[in-house]
């Protein structure tokens, strides 16, 4: 499934959102997501607006609740099954 965040939407909000839309759950019933990742540097490493240092040319992968979750670019979330194979994307 992919997901595209709404600028104004933090990161880490955008992927709970992402992830429990996937799993078709409520966000409160998924275990706190900075038990995988740092939230904290995850927005900061995405952040958007005037004086945002976020770098739109980076992409991050991790596992999150049943789900391996991809961000690309600020704005792209993938989600899919954490078995699933994936194949790393150039």
């Amino acid at each position: 499934m992919e997901h595209t965040r709404n600028p104004d939407t933090s990161m880490t909000v955008a992927v709970v959102e992402a992830v429990s839309s996937f799993e078709n759950c409520e966000p409160t019933t998924l275990a706190p997501l900075y038990r995988v990742v740092d939230t904290d540097a995850l927005d900061a490493l995405f952040a958007t607006g005037p004086g945002a240092s976020g770098d739109r040319g980076c992409a991050v992968s991790f596992e999150f609740s049943d789900s391996h979750v991809t961000i690309e670019n600020s704005e792209r979330i993938v989600v899919e099954p954490a078995t699933a194979t994936r194949v790393p994307s150039n």
